[in-house]
């Protein structure tokens, strides 16, 4: 009796270190997408390789250029508008480059004629202008393994009334959905009423790994939402995930390596770095010696502990690390100034794959942000 007495304690300390185990990893994937073992919330290991990335000293740094060229991360309810997804043509980014539409804020007459010629359905398996192949020379080579663009489609969604896409032509946009879901769209136009009008769409899900696989709206093929500097973390002290950027085409090379699955067609690489690289500033960088701002000092030590992984081609003039538009303490004023800083010292972790993010994390797994 004493030993079923003594076995029925065992088991009920065993099921609560369980349950403790099991409230210590719980997230909020709106909050902090993918899985504790993804790429994007791993910490870079004891063995990483750093290696320097040639002229980097020569390119200015920034925190979404011009307060655009991001991504809009948004959290419907059910409570939410309802509306309704259209599928435009490629021509859509001309009309948003040549400012013939406007990513919101469009005539009655305007939205009409979008939806007119739109689709309910994706026109392209991925993003029309992603590659695995250097395109010219060759045709435009669309990755395999992918998560299939139409898997958990629908027309059907909710877009909350604060929900806009990034202010540029690219237009990133990503909404959660009930569902759990992550509607990501790529040239998006949001009507009056809440319906969306891009060219591409998918219903991505923030409880994978994040990997290229995921099929995202980033010319990596990783997800758009994936990295971005979020609301309330600098303002609380600490990220804890890896960062994302954009780079120069006069940096990268024509191809693309784990975790990322593609790269821009039309290219014009003329760099060294493939596209999904992972950058970080190595350890024995003294933070402190820096001349960072305290705000700056934060995003520098993410940059170091978790680094920064290459998700799409930007302006030729640099490197751009991403923030939510709606993370109004990670743009603040001076920020280009930390920006200039945290990428000169930059390097390119060389021996970062699938099974290991650089070997054994030499920092420990932060805590998840919860609800």
């Amino acid at each position: 009796m004493m030993n079923m007495k003594a076995n029925i304690v065992l088991l009920a300390l065993a099921l609560a270190t369980l349950a403790a185990s099991a409230a210590k990893d719980a997230r909020d994937p709106f909050l902090q997408p993918f899985t504790p073992d993804s790429p994007w919330n791993t910490p870079i290991g004891d063995k990483a390789q750093f290696e320097p990335i040639k002229g980097i000293e020569t390119y200015h740094g920034g925190i979404n250029y011009d307060n655009r060229w991001s991504t809009g991360f948004y959290q419907a309810t059910a409570a939410d508008r309802q509306a309704r997804l259209y599928i435009h043509d490629y021509t859509l980014w001309d009309q948003l480059a040549a400012g013939k539409v406007k990513t919101m804020g469009n005539s009655d007459a305007v939205e009409a004629a979008l939806r007119k010629v739109s689709v309910d359905q994706p026109r392209f398996p991925a993003n029309y202008y992603s590659t695995t192949r250097q395109s010219p020379p060759g045709p435009r080579a669309c990755p395999a393994n992918i998560r299939d663009i139409k898997s958990d489609w629908t027309n059907t969604i909710y877009v909350p009334a604060t929900a806009k896409p990034s202010p540029d032509s690219d237009a990133q946009l990503a909404i959660m959905q009930p569902s759990g879901l992550v509607l990501e769209c790529y040239d998006a136009v949001v009507c009056g009423n809440g319906d969306i009008v891009c060219t591409m769409a998918s219903f991505s899900d923030p409880r994978s790994d994040g990997t290229g696989a995921n099929n995202g709206r980033c010319a990596s093929l990783l997800n758009n939402y994936a990295g971005l500097i979020r609301q309330g973390e600098v303002a609380g002290g600490k990220i804890s995930h890896v960062l994302s950027c954009t780079m120069s085409r006069l940096l990268l090379a024509p191809r693309a390596v784990w975790p990322a699955y593609a790269f821009d067609m039309n290219d014009r690489y003329e760099g060294a770095v493939p596209m999904g690289a992972l950058l970080a500033i190595p350890p024995d960088v003294h933070l402190d010696a820096l001349g960072l701002s305290a705000k700056g000092k934060i995003i520098a030590q993410a940059a170091q502990e978790y680094g920064v992984y290459v998700v799409d081609r930007g302006g030729d003039g640099g490197i751009t690390l991403k923030a939510a538009l709606d993370a109004d303490d990670a743009l603040y004023a001076d920020r280009w100034k930390d920006a200039e800083i945290i990428v000169k010292h930059l390097q390119q972790v060389a021996n970062n794959g699938p099974d290991s993010i650089g070997g054994t994390p030499r920092w420990p797994r932060a805590a998840p942000r919860a609800p």
